[in-house]
């Protein structure tokens, strides 16, 4: 009995076969024809594909169904085929495979822009990923493959329908611009992240470019810290020749590459457009004796669709912004006039400021928190991408939100008190990373001890913590009702930092009451930089504050002295 796909994943480089379309063309496949039709009127010739591949040597087939979701079959007025087309296509491949290669369901993006950049609702696609999923799951397929994806949204939905409608491990690829962007903008280290955390069993590239350009993706994808990445690239940048559309890479140079992907650290192997059986054999050959190699996993870090923010003893100071909250004086009248630029500028102001992200809390009795808060996280996407932090304790209104964010999302917060138990469990579903408040069941702790033995138990409740990460909250009190809380909350921190566990303060809350807040805000800032903390929320409009924060880090060793003087010396 072979072993299951993801067994074997975690033992050797899986090796997968190169482009149907390509291969299609040479047996016929006119330009403007649905190829994956074919399983139904030439079942023969996609056959014959399959075979030359595993003869090439190929661990690993995709089914002919790249296309065969309804969205993109209806363009040939197939739509009430997709069950037929994919179960064709995934009897096809396992006919051929047998027990000599796994079939993985080939899916592919709709052809289609989302809301707000298109007219395709979430549900829509969520509704044609599932119908295909099911299909490939009812067929047989080992795994499935979303591929070619350009827009991470698209590919979130697609992998929520395949985690949430089947039982198989998925493979989630995106393609590249030669900027090491997608279409819509997102990095490979961002794609990367976002995707694993979601439950992707293996995330990673292909299409768009040759090798070399797939090699850069690949070192990008590394940072990530994902454990299992694929890469499958084009024969090249095509090129007319005499009128047709010709791949130029050879055979010997794919292998060449494919032998570079494996000492990085990528796990699966394959080609895209433009290749062929040959390529898939150079391959093979060129990767028989390379061994896999383990990626260094462990790190913490949230995203938007297109920025990275990684939380780690040897960067900067993490600084979310806090001003969009129901709290204060001036978020509250924004919530209550759902002034939805005005929301959206006081997010931007923040991070001109030199916030990396910006925390939002609207709830407020009166004001419906959900449709306010899609049009935020829409209108932060679509006015200049900005990272969001969700302090929302009502889990349906979280669980709306975490659908709908285009990146890692940052959830503040989860904790020991029975009443975060469904917070906690849609932090696990959608792998976001959480503020950990280190508070008990019942009772605020009074002493360091307590904050991290609770901080402890609220780790073992998290594990594994493959997916979901955690980022420890010491509490700040206000200073006003616990004066001799600001000592244990500083050496909490102290003890979490000297063991390389990330930690978080709410910053205002230590003034809370008092007169001239920002003086005491300005002192325990100081204070709690030098103990150790990672990140902290704060009010970044207060340039005297953020001047604190620069030299805090200096003095704590944690940016160099010339951030200091670049930021103070005199000008000419």
């Amino acid at each position: 009995m072979k072993s299951s796909f993801l067994e074997t994943l975690k033992e050797r480089i899986i090796v997968f076969d190169g482009a149907m379309g390509t291969m299609l063309m040479r047996y016929g496949l006119s330009s403007g024809k649905c190829p994956d039709e074919w399983n139904l009127s030439k079942p023969e010739i996609v056959e014959e594909v399959h075979r030359l591949y595993i003869e090439a040597g190929a661990d690993c087939i995709e089914t002919n169904t790249f296309g065969a979701n309804r969205i993109r079959l209806s363009s040939y007025h197939l739509e009430d085929k997709v069950r037929e087309i994919n179960l064709a296509g995934v009897r096809i491949a396992r006919k051929v495979a047998g027990d000599n290669a796994f079939v993985t369901g080939s899916i592919g993006p709709t052809g289609k822009m989302l809301y707000p950049l298109g007219d395709l609702t979430f549900e829509s696609a969520y509704n044609a990923f599932k119908e295909q999923a099911m299909a490939l799951e009812e067929g047989g397929v080992d795994a499935i493959i979303i591929e070619t994806m350009t827009d991470l949204q698209e590919a979130r939905i697609a992998l929520l329908a395949c985690k949430e409608n089947t039982k198989l491990p998925v493979i989630c690829q995106m393609s590249f611009g030669e900027n090491l962007r997608t279409v819509t903008g997102t990095p490979p280290e961002v794609a990367a992240l976002v995707l694993w955390s979601l439950g992707a069993d293996v995330v990673g590239a292909n299409c768009s470019m040759g090798s070399e350009g797939l090699y850069k993706v690949l070192e990008r994808m590394l940072l990530s810290g994902v454990p299992f990445i694929s890469i499958q690239p084009n024969a090249g940048m095509p090129v007319i020749q005499e009128g047709r559309l010709v791949y130029l890479e050879t055979p010997e140079k794919m292998a060449d590459f494919a032998v570079k992907y494996a000492q990085l650290g990528a796990s699966v192997i394959g080609s895209c457009c433009g290749s062929t059986p040959d390529h898939t054999r150079a391959i093979k050959n060129a990767l028989d004796n390379a061994s896999r190699v383990s990626i260094e996993k462990g790190i913490t870090a949230f995203t938007s669709k297109t920025k990275f923010i990684q939380i780690d003893k040897s960067l900067p100071i993490t600084v979310i912004g806090e001003k969009i909250n129901s709290y204060t004086e001036d978020g509250k009248v924004l919530v209550e006039n759902k002034d939805i630029d005005g929301l959206i500028e006081l997010g931007r102001a923040q991070l001109r400021s030199g916030a990396q992200a910006v925390d939002i809390h609207i709830s407020l009795p009166g004001v419906d928190e959900t449709p306010l808060l899609m049009e935020l996280i829409e209108g932060f996407q679509q006015f200049g991408d900005v990272p969001l932090v969700f302090d929302i304790q009502d889990p349906e209104v979280l669980e709306v939100a975490l659908k709908l964010y285009p990146g890692r999302a940052l959830v503040n917060s989860i904790s020991l008190e029975p009443n975060r138990e469904k917070i906690i469990g849609l932090v696990k579903k959608y792998g976001a990373l959480a503020v950990g408040l280190t508070s008990g069941n019942a009772s605020y702790p009074s002493t360091a001890e307590e904050r991290i033995k609770n901080g402890e138990k609220l780790l073992s409740r998290l594990e594994p913590l493959d997916r979901i990460g955690v980022i420890f909250d010491p509490l700040v009190f206000p200073v006003s009702v616990y004066p001799e809380s600001i000592k244990e909350t500083l050496r909490a921190i102290e003890y979490f930092s000297d063991r390389g566990l990330p930690t978080i303060i709410g910053l205002s809350n230590v003034s809370f009451g008092l007169p001239k807040r920002t003086l005491l805000n300005r002192a325990f800032l100081s204070m709690a930089a030098l103990n150790g903390v990672d990140s902290v929320i704060l009010n970044p409009l207060d340039t005297d504050l953020m001047d604190i924060l620069i030299t805090s880090q200096v003095l704590a060793g944690r940016i160099p002295l010339r951030e200091y003087t670049k930021r103070f010396a005199p000008g000419p």
